[in-house]
Protein backbone atom coordinates (compact mmCIF):
# COMPACT_ATOMS: atom_id res chain seq x y z
CA UNK A 1 0.00 0.00 0.00
CA UNK A 2 2.56 2.40 1.16
CA UNK A 3 4.43 1.33 -2.11
CA UNK A 4 1.13 2.22 -4.79
CA UNK A 5 0.75 5.75 -2.69
CA UNK A 6 4.49 6.60 -3.33
CA UNK A 7 3.82 5.30 -7.13
CA UNK A 8 0.94 7.47 -7.10
CA UNK A 9 3.04 10.84 -5.29
CA UNK A 10 5.88 10.29 -8.43
CA UNK A 11 3.54 9.94 -11.33
CA UNK A 12 1.58 13.59 -9.70
CA UNK A 13 5.50 15.36 -9.79
CA UNK A 14 6.75 13.79 -12.90
CA UNK A 15 3.34 14.86 -14.88
CA UNK A 16 3.32 18.65 -13.39
CA UNK A 17 7.40 18.82 -14.31
CA UNK A 18 6.36 17.81 -17.66
CA UNK A 19 3.55 20.28 -17.79
CA UNK A 20 5.23 23.35 -16.59
CA UNK A 21 7.97 22.71 -19.51
CA UNK A 22 5.52 22.36 -21.71
CA UNK A 23 3.65 25.43 -20.55
CA UNK A 24 6.18 27.82 -20.53
CA UNK A 25 7.88 26.91 -24.12
CA UNK A 26 3.99 27.66 -25.40
CA UNK A 27 3.88 30.74 -22.56
CA UNK A 28 3.34 34.26 -24.91
CA UNK A 29 2.16 32.66 -27.92
CA UNK A 30 -1.34 34.00 -29.11
CA UNK A 31 -3.80 31.97 -27.97
CA UNK A 32 -7.77 33.33 -27.21
CA UNK A 33 -8.08 33.48 -23.64
CA UNK A 34 -11.04 31.23 -23.43
CA UNK A 35 -8.87 28.44 -25.41
CA UNK A 36 -6.03 29.17 -23.20
CA UNK A 37 -8.63 28.40 -20.16
CA UNK A 38 -10.00 25.10 -22.01
CA UNK A 39 -6.39 23.82 -22.39
CA UNK A 40 -5.36 24.03 -18.48
CA UNK A 41 -8.15 22.81 -17.53
CA UNK A 42 -8.15 19.65 -20.20
CA UNK A 43 -4.47 19.57 -18.63
CA UNK A 44 -5.17 19.35 -15.32
CA UNK A 45 -8.24 16.90 -15.70
CA UNK A 46 -5.88 14.60 -17.71
CA UNK A 47 -3.43 14.16 -14.80
CA UNK A 48 -6.13 13.85 -12.33
CA UNK A 49 -7.32 11.12 -14.71
CA UNK A 50 -3.95 9.42 -14.69
CA UNK A 51 -3.55 9.65 -11.07
CA UNK A 52 -6.86 7.62 -10.62
CA UNK A 53 -5.86 5.42 -13.57
CA UNK A 54 -2.92 4.41 -10.95
CA UNK A 55 -4.84 4.75 -7.56
CA UNK A 56 -4.73 2.12 -4.88
CA UNK A 57 -7.85 -0.13 -4.48
CA UNK A 58 -9.04 0.13 -0.63
CA UNK A 59 -12.22 -2.16 -1.66
CA UNK A 60 -13.56 -3.74 -4.89
CA UNK A 61 -15.65 -0.09 -5.82
CA UNK A 62 -13.26 2.14 -3.46
CA UNK A 63 -10.26 3.61 -4.82
CA UNK A 64 -7.60 6.04 -3.22
CA UNK A 65 -5.56 8.55 -4.99
CA UNK A 66 -4.34 11.83 -5.42
CA UNK A 67 -6.78 13.47 -7.65
CA UNK A 68 -7.14 16.87 -5.80
CA UNK A 69 -3.56 17.88 -6.51
CA UNK A 70 -4.77 19.13 -10.27
CA UNK A 71 -7.56 20.63 -9.01
CA UNK A 72 -5.84 22.67 -6.08
CA UNK A 73 -2.86 23.54 -8.18
CA UNK A 74 -5.52 24.93 -11.04
CA UNK A 75 -6.92 27.33 -8.24
CA UNK A 76 -3.95 28.59 -6.43
CA UNK A 77 -1.62 29.43 -9.59
CA UNK A 78 -3.95 29.53 -12.94
CA UNK A 79 -7.65 30.42 -12.01
CA UNK A 80 -11.33 29.79 -11.60
CA UNK A 81 -12.27 28.22 -14.39
CA UNK A 82 -9.54 25.64 -15.36
CA UNK A 83 -10.23 24.37 -12.00
CA UNK A 84 -13.83 23.52 -12.74
CA UNK A 85 -13.07 22.34 -15.59
CA UNK A 86 -10.14 20.13 -14.46
CA UNK A 87 -13.00 18.78 -11.80
CA UNK A 88 -15.28 17.70 -14.54
CA UNK A 89 -12.86 15.77 -16.25
CA UNK A 90 -11.54 14.21 -13.17
CA UNK A 91 -15.72 13.07 -12.33
CA UNK A 92 -16.67 11.69 -16.07
CA UNK A 93 -12.86 10.00 -16.15
CA UNK A 94 -14.00 8.38 -12.87
CA UNK A 95 -17.16 7.06 -14.11
CA UNK A 96 -14.77 5.58 -17.28
CA UNK A 97 -12.94 3.72 -15.03
CA UNK A 98 -15.90 2.41 -13.14
CA UNK A 99 -19.72 3.17 -12.16
CA UNK A 100 -20.74 2.44 -8.96
CA UNK A 101 -21.59 4.14 -5.80
CA UNK A 102 -18.13 5.04 -4.97
CA UNK A 103 -18.09 6.81 -8.37
CA UNK A 104 -21.35 8.21 -7.36
CA UNK A 105 -19.38 10.44 -4.21
CA UNK A 106 -16.91 11.05 -6.09
CA UNK A 107 -18.41 13.83 -7.91
CA UNK A 108 -19.64 14.99 -4.16
CA UNK A 109 -16.46 14.59 -2.99
CA UNK A 110 -14.35 16.47 -5.97
CA UNK A 111 -17.77 19.28 -5.48
CA UNK A 112 -16.62 19.69 -1.57
CA UNK A 113 -12.68 20.16 -2.50
CA UNK A 114 -13.18 22.19 -4.89
CA UNK A 115 -15.58 24.80 -3.25
CA UNK A 116 -13.12 24.45 0.03
CA UNK A 117 -10.32 25.76 -2.70
CA UNK A 118 -12.37 28.31 -4.08
CA UNK A 119 -12.85 29.85 -0.15
CA UNK A 120 -9.94 29.14 1.17
CA UNK A 121 -7.97 30.69 -1.09
CA UNK A 122 -10.36 33.46 -1.15
CA UNK A 123 -10.09 34.14 2.82
CA UNK A 124 -6.03 33.80 2.93
CA UNK A 125 -4.45 36.71 2.28
CA UNK A 126 -2.67 38.00 -1.14
CA UNK A 127 0.75 38.06 0.34
CA UNK A 128 0.97 34.78 2.37
CA UNK A 129 3.31 32.38 1.18
CA UNK A 130 2.13 30.00 -1.31
CA UNK A 131 3.61 27.37 0.61
CA UNK A 132 1.74 28.03 3.71
CA UNK A 133 -1.82 28.43 1.05
CA UNK A 134 -0.52 24.89 -0.40
CA UNK A 135 -0.50 23.44 3.64
CA UNK A 136 -4.06 24.69 4.37
CA UNK A 137 -5.52 23.34 0.77
CA UNK A 138 -3.78 19.84 1.80
CA UNK A 139 -4.82 19.71 5.04
CA UNK A 140 -8.20 20.24 4.01
CA UNK A 141 -8.07 17.72 1.55
CA UNK A 142 -6.70 15.35 3.53
CA UNK A 143 -9.76 16.20 6.29
CA UNK A 144 -12.75 15.29 3.23
CA UNK A 145 -10.62 12.15 1.88
CA UNK A 146 -10.43 10.94 5.47
CA UNK A 147 -14.53 11.45 5.85
CA UNK A 148 -15.35 10.12 2.43
CA UNK A 149 -12.51 6.58 2.74
CA UNK A 150 -14.04 6.38 6.31
CA UNK A 151 -17.92 6.40 5.03
CA UNK A 152 -17.48 4.33 1.64
CA UNK A 153 -15.24 1.82 3.64
CA UNK A 154 -17.97 1.30 6.45
CA UNK A 155 -14.46 -0.37 8.72
CA UNK A 156 -13.10 1.98 11.27
CA UNK A 157 -10.08 -0.35 11.58
CA UNK A 158 -8.47 1.58 9.26
CA UNK A 159 -6.26 3.95 11.17
CA UNK A 160 -3.53 2.70 9.43
CA UNK A 161 -4.33 3.57 5.90
CA UNK A 162 -5.57 6.78 7.45
CA UNK A 163 -2.07 7.62 8.97
CA UNK A 164 -0.21 6.54 5.62
CA UNK A 165 -2.71 8.53 3.71
CA UNK A 166 -2.35 11.44 5.91
CA UNK A 167 1.36 11.16 5.39
CA UNK A 168 1.89 11.01 1.85
CA UNK A 169 -1.06 13.14 0.93
CA UNK A 170 0.80 15.92 2.87
CA UNK A 171 4.41 15.13 1.00
CA UNK A 172 2.53 14.99 -2.17
CA UNK A 173 0.56 18.29 -2.11
CA UNK A 174 3.46 20.03 -0.42
CA UNK A 175 5.56 19.12 -3.08
CA UNK A 176 3.74 19.79 -5.72
CA UNK A 177 2.73 23.29 -5.10
CA UNK A 178 6.90 23.83 -4.25
CA UNK A 179 7.77 22.50 -7.74
CA UNK A 180 5.19 24.33 -9.41
CA UNK A 181 6.17 27.84 -7.56
CA UNK A 182 9.31 27.13 -7.92
CA UNK A 183 9.56 26.65 -12.00
CA UNK A 184 7.31 29.57 -12.40
CA UNK A 185 9.59 31.61 -10.27
CA UNK A 186 12.85 30.00 -12.15
CA UNK A 187 10.99 30.70 -15.47
CA UNK A 188 9.93 33.75 -14.79
CA UNK A 189 13.23 34.73 -13.64
CA UNK A 190 14.86 33.61 -16.92
CA UNK A 191 12.62 35.30 -18.69
CA UNK A 192 12.97 38.95 -17.18
CA UNK A 193 16.96 38.24 -17.08
CA UNK A 194 16.77 37.61 -20.73
CA UNK A 195 14.92 40.51 -21.53
CA UNK A 196 17.18 42.57 -18.97
CA UNK A 197 20.41 41.86 -20.73
CA UNK A 198 19.01 43.54 -24.31
CA UNK A 199 16.76 46.13 -22.60
CA UNK A 200 18.19 49.67 -20.96
CA UNK A 201 16.73 49.34 -17.80
CA UNK A 202 16.16 53.36 -18.16
CA UNK A 203 14.01 53.88 -20.94
CA UNK A 204 13.19 50.13 -22.19
CA UNK A 205 14.89 50.58 -25.73
CA UNK A 206 17.45 48.57 -26.93
CA UNK A 207 20.18 48.36 -24.70
CA UNK A 208 24.18 48.58 -26.08
CA UNK A 209 24.77 44.95 -26.01
CA UNK A 210 21.95 44.12 -28.75
CA UNK A 211 23.22 46.67 -30.78
CA UNK A 212 26.74 45.13 -31.01
CA UNK A 213 25.18 41.83 -31.26
CA UNK A 214 22.97 43.22 -34.38
CA UNK A 215 25.84 44.72 -36.21
CA UNK A 216 27.97 41.79 -35.09
CA UNK A 217 25.64 40.02 -37.78
CA UNK A 218 25.40 42.63 -40.08
CA UNK A 219 29.13 42.61 -40.36
CA UNK A 220 29.31 39.06 -40.70
CA UNK A 221 27.09 39.00 -43.91
CA UNK A 222 28.51 41.88 -44.97
CA UNK A 223 31.93 40.14 -45.16
CA UNK A 224 30.25 37.33 -46.61
CA UNK A 225 29.41 39.64 -49.29
CA UNK A 226 32.76 41.06 -50.39
CA UNK A 227 33.92 37.81 -50.47
CA UNK A 228 31.45 36.27 -52.54
CA UNK A 229 32.28 39.79 -55.02
CA UNK A 230 35.98 39.09 -54.49
CA UNK A 231 35.38 35.69 -55.95
CA UNK A 232 33.09 37.40 -58.91
CA UNK A 233 36.14 39.79 -59.89
CA UNK A 234 38.86 37.00 -59.98
CA UNK A 235 36.30 34.76 -62.59
CA UNK A 236 35.57 38.29 -64.67
CA UNK A 237 39.02 39.55 -65.14
CA UNK A 238 41.02 36.08 -65.06
CA UNK A 239 44.48 36.66 -66.09
CA UNK A 240 43.92 40.17 -67.26
CA UNK A 241 44.94 41.73 -64.22
CA UNK A 242 44.93 41.82 -60.00
CA UNK A 243 41.88 43.02 -57.83
CA UNK A 244 42.77 44.46 -54.21
CA UNK A 245 40.16 45.44 -51.47
CA UNK A 246 41.17 49.06 -51.36
CA UNK A 247 38.81 49.55 -47.89
CA UNK A 248 35.35 49.25 -46.68
CA UNK A 249 33.07 47.76 -49.56
CA UNK A 250 35.54 49.41 -52.05
CA UNK A 251 37.76 47.41 -54.38
CA UNK A 252 40.30 48.46 -56.84
CA UNK A 253 41.21 46.30 -60.04
CA UNK A 254 44.20 47.09 -62.31
CA UNK A 255 44.25 45.67 -65.74
CA UNK A 256 47.91 46.49 -67.57
CA UNK A 257 47.14 45.58 -71.04
CA UNK A 258 43.91 46.51 -71.38
CA UNK A 259 42.79 49.46 -73.56
CA UNK A 260 39.43 51.28 -72.63
CA UNK A 261 37.44 48.97 -75.05
CA UNK A 262 38.16 45.92 -73.20
CA UNK A 263 38.46 47.91 -69.45
CA UNK A 264 34.62 49.12 -70.64
CA UNK A 265 34.11 45.33 -71.33
CA UNK A 266 35.51 43.96 -67.84
CA UNK A 267 33.37 46.19 -65.89
CA UNK A 268 30.13 45.68 -67.90
CA UNK A 269 30.52 42.32 -67.40
CA UNK A 270 31.52 42.47 -63.51
CA UNK A 271 28.75 44.49 -62.89
CA UNK A 272 26.44 42.14 -64.60
CA UNK A 273 27.49 39.31 -62.89
CA UNK A 274 27.24 40.93 -59.55
CA UNK A 275 23.45 41.70 -60.27
CA UNK A 276 21.97 37.56 -61.60
CA UNK A 277 24.72 36.20 -58.80
CA UNK A 278 22.28 35.45 -55.72
CA UNK A 279 23.31 36.36 -52.08
CA UNK A 280 22.30 34.57 -49.30
CA UNK A 281 22.42 36.38 -45.71
CA UNK A 282 22.23 33.44 -42.15
CA UNK A 283 18.65 33.43 -42.38
CA UNK A 284 18.92 31.86 -46.29
CA UNK A 285 17.14 34.61 -47.44
CA UNK A 286 17.66 36.09 -51.14
CA UNK A 287 19.41 39.67 -51.17
CA UNK A 288 19.98 42.15 -54.45
CA UNK A 289 23.41 43.50 -54.51
CA UNK A 290 24.59 45.73 -57.35
CA UNK A 291 28.12 47.39 -58.03
CA UNK A 292 28.58 51.21 -58.85
CA UNK A 293 32.22 51.45 -61.02
CA UNK A 294 34.56 53.86 -62.17
CA UNK A 295 36.60 53.32 -64.94
CA UNK A 296 40.17 55.43 -65.95
CA UNK A 297 42.33 54.50 -68.51
CA UNK A 298 46.07 56.11 -68.75
CA UNK A 299 46.55 57.62 -71.01
CA UNK A 300 43.43 57.62 -72.64
CA UNK A 301 41.22 59.43 -70.33
CA UNK A 302 43.75 60.29 -67.72
CA UNK A 303 47.63 62.15 -68.45
CA UNK A 304 49.28 61.41 -65.03
CA UNK A 305 49.91 58.00 -63.12
CA UNK A 306 49.62 59.69 -60.38
CA UNK A 307 45.96 60.96 -59.89
CA UNK A 308 44.37 57.36 -61.08
CA UNK A 309 43.05 56.77 -57.43
CA UNK A 310 41.71 59.82 -57.00
CA UNK A 311 39.91 60.03 -60.67
CA UNK A 312 38.59 56.90 -60.41
CA UNK A 313 37.17 57.47 -56.55
CA UNK A 314 35.08 60.69 -58.66
CA UNK A 315 33.74 58.64 -61.21
CA UNK A 316 32.68 55.60 -58.57
CA UNK A 317 30.71 57.99 -56.39
CA UNK A 318 29.34 59.57 -60.34
CA UNK A 319 28.20 55.98 -60.59
CA UNK A 320 26.44 55.69 -57.07
CA UNK A 321 25.22 59.42 -57.29
CA UNK A 322 23.34 58.98 -60.95
CA UNK A 323 21.64 55.70 -59.57
CA UNK A 324 23.82 53.03 -58.78
CA UNK A 325 24.40 49.68 -60.75
CA UNK A 326 26.21 51.58 -63.53
CA UNK A 327 29.66 52.16 -64.94
CA UNK A 328 31.02 55.92 -65.10
CA UNK A 329 34.40 56.87 -67.19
Amino acid sequence: MITDLFVNFSIGISLIFIYMQMRWKSHGKAAAPSLSVLIEGLSGGFMGFLLMYFSISVTAETILDFRYVPIMLMVLFVGKWPAIISSLVIIMSRFYIGINRSAMYAILMVSILLIGYLILNELSKKEERMLKKGLYLTLYSNIVMTCFLVFLVGDLNIDVLILVLWITSTMGGISSVYLVNYIRNSEYLFRKYQIESSTDFLTGLSNARRFEDYWDRVAAEAKAYQESCAILMEETIRMKGSAFRKGGEEFVIVLPKSDKAEALELAENLRANVGKNDFLTNNRVVIPITVSIGVTVYPETINQLADMIEMVDALLYKSKNEGRNRVSV
